[in-house]
C-alpha cells in the first residue's frame, strides 16, 4: 500500500482529496498547524493519522512513498525542507489529481472568477442522477455530498471509462509551481463562467489573468468543447483563442444557451431553457440570481453533450442541495433571516445583493462584509465596493484584514467607502480595529438596526469575526 503524507492536510481541499485517496486504497496521513472540526472530525472519522504542529518527526514516524504539499506552504516551512534536503519525492495537489483523481479519464473542467463552485456542484449531481458515478472536486462542502472530492470507481478509472468533473481554479498551484491549478486539469470539456481581475498577490493585472486563460484553452482537445459565458466580455473573447468546438450561454438572450427566468422567489427559481433557438422546457433549481441560473445552464450544457437526456437534467437539477455559504440560511437571530454567502469579489457582492433584493424586495437588508482577500484590502476595487452594496438598508465593514501588508495609499479607504454610501442614505458602521470576535461590535449595530423580518447577510472567504456562531 502506497503512502501519501499531506502537508497542510487541514485545508478543505487537501484533507477532501486525502479522504477520496483514503477510499481509493492508499495509506494517508499529514499535519498542519492546528486542526480543528469539521475537518479534524473528517479526517478522524477516516483513520487518517494527523499531527497537530511541523516537525521532522513526523516524516520519520511515516516514512512516506510521496509527499503532498499543499499550496499554502513554502521555503522555510520545517517539513518542506527535510523533503527536499532528503529528495524525498514530492507533488502539488493539483497533480495528484491529475494523476489519481483523473487519471485517463474524460474531465469536465469549471472555471472563472466566480461561479466555480456552484457550477461543479451542479454538474456533479446532474451525472450523479443520471447515473454516471462521476468522480469530483469541489472547492467546498456540497450539499449533495459528504465531501468535496470523490475518485471515479476504481473499475472505471483503470478502463479509462469514467467521468470526473473539476473545479479549475486559477490560483497558482505551489511554491514551485506558479501557475494555475487549471493547467493540471486537461478538459473534454471547459465551461469558463466569468473572467475578472482578482488574486492581485499572484496576478498584477487583468491581462495576466486573460493570459493563463487563453493557454489553458489549448488543452482542450480538437474534438472537445468550449462553454463561454455570452454575458461577459471577457469570458466570451476567449472564444478567439480556441481550438476547439464552442458555445456560449446567457440568461439575456444572447447565447447558443439560453435561460428565461419565469420564477423566482423563497430561495426557488423556474426557467425555461433553449438551445439553438428551440425550447427544452422549464426547470427549476433551490437557488436565486441570474448568476446561479446562468450556473445552471452551463451545467445543463456539460451534461446534454455529454448524452445525458433533459429528463434526466431536469431530475438531477430539480435533487441538487447548494453547497456551503452559497446563499445559505443558517439560522434566525431576533426574528431576522441570516443568509451566509461566500462573495468576496465586487461583481459577487453585486449579483448576491440583487438576487436577494429581487427575492425579497419587502425586506431590508443588512449586509456584513469582512475585508478579507488580497484584493479587497487593497483599494484596486474602492470604486467597485463603492457600489456593489447598492439596494441594502445598512452595511456593516469589518476590520481590513492584516493590514499592514499594504502603505495606506494602497488599502481600501475606509472613509471614502462610507462616503459613498452616505451619498445613498445606507449606514455604514465600520470596524476598524482586528479582532477575531470583532463581530460582537456588529451584533451591537444589528441590535439598533434591524428590525423583525429583515435580513443579515453574512459575505466573507473567512470566519467573519465568529459571527455564524454568535448569530445561530
Amino acid at each position: 500500500m502506497k503512502a501519501l503524507y499531506f502537508i497542510g492536510i487541514a485545508g478543505t481541499a487537501m484533507g477532501n482529496l486525502a479522504i477520496a485517496l483514503s477510499q481509493s486504497g492508499f495509506s494517508i496521513s499529514g499535519s498542519d498547524a492546528g486542526i480543528y472540526p469539521p475537518m479534524s472530525t473528517m479526517l478522524e472519522d477516516h483513520k487518517i493519522t494527523c499531527f497537530q504542529e511541523y516537525t521532522v518527526e513526523n516524516l520519520l514516524t511515516v516514512k512516506p512513498d510521496l509527499v503532498i504539499i499543499g499550496n499554502a506552504l513554502s521555503r522555510g516551512n520545517v517539513e518542506v525542507e527535510y523533503v527536499l534536503d532528503n529528495r524525498i519525492p514530492y507533488a502539488s495537489m493539483s497533480e495528484i489529481i491529475h494523476d489519481e483523481i483523473i487519471g485517463s479519464n474524460a474531465a469536465i473542467v469549471i472555471t472563472g472568477t466566480h461561479g466555480k463552485t456552484t457550477t461543479t456542484s451542479m454538474t456533479t449531481m446532474i451525472f450523479e442522477q443520471a447515473g454516471k458515478q462521476p468522480g469530483f472536486v469541489i472547492g467546498a462542502k456540497p450539499g449533495n455530498f459528504p465531501y468535496g472530492c470523490r475518485p471515479i470507481p476504481r473499475e472505471l478509472y483503470a478502463m479509462g471509462t469514467g467521468i470526473c468533473i473539476i473545479e479549475g481554479d486559477e490560483y497558482d498551484t505551489a511554491f514551485w509551481d506558479k501557475r494555475s491549478k487549471f493547467f493540471h486539469y486537461p478538459p473534454m470539456i471547459a465551461v469558463i463562467n466569468a473572467i475578472e481581475y482578482d488574486h492581485s498577490d499572484i496576478f498584477s493585472s487583468i491581462d495576466e489573468i486573460l493570459k493563463s486563460f487563453r493557454l489553458f484553452l489549448r488543452l482542450i482537445p480538437s474534438n472537445g468543447l468550449l462553454l463561454l459565458n455570452a454575458d461577459d466580455t471577457q469570458a466570451l473573447q476567449m472564444q478567439e483563442f480556441a481550438h476547439s468546438k464552442v458555445e456560449t450561454f446567457s440568461t439575456e438572450g444572447q447565447g447558443d444557451w439560453n435561460a428565461r427566468i419565469m420564477y423566482q422567489k423563497d430561495g426557488h427559481t423556474i426557467f425555461e431553457c433553449s438551445y439553438l433557438g428551440e425550447s427544452l422546457g422549464e426547470y427549476s433549481i433551490s437557488m436565486i440570481g441570474s448568476h446561479n441560473v446562468r450556473n445552471a445552464l452551463a451545467s445543463f450544457a456539460c451534461a446534454y453533450h455529454s448524452g445525458i437526456v433533459p429528463e434526466d437534467i431536469r431530475a438531477g437539477l430539480q435533487a441538487f442541495i447548494p453547497p456551503k455559504r452559497r446563499l445559505e440560511k443558517i439560522g434566525m437571530w431576533n426574528d431576522c433571516m441570516i443568509i451566509d454567502d461566500f462573495a468576496h469579489h465586487p461583481t459577487a457582492i453585486r449579483e448576491t445583493v440583487g438576487a436577494l433584493v429581487k427575492a425579497y424586495p419587502e425586506k431590508n437588508i443588512h449586509a456584513i462584509f469582512e475585508p478579507r482577500s488580497n484584493t479587497t484590502t487593497r483599494n484596486i476595487f474602492q470604486k467597485e465596493l463603492g457600489e456593489c452594496f447598492l439596494g441594502v438598508k445598512s452595511i456593516v465593514l469589518g476590520p481590513i484584514n492584516r493590514p499592514e501588508r499594504f502603505g495606506e495609499d494602497e488599502r481600501l479607504n475606509v472613509d471614502q467607502f462610507i462616503s459613498d454610501y452616505e451619498l445613498h442614505d445606507i449606514t455604514v458602521k465600520a470596524i476598524r480595529e482586528e479582532s477575531h470576535d470583532w463581530g460582537v461590535h456588529a451584533i451591537e449595530f444589528l441590535t439598533q438596526k434591524a428590525n423583525k423580518g429583515d435580513i443579515i447577510l453574512l459575505m466573507s472567504n473567512g470566519n467573519i469575526g465568529t459571527l455564524r456562531t454568535l448569530l445561530t
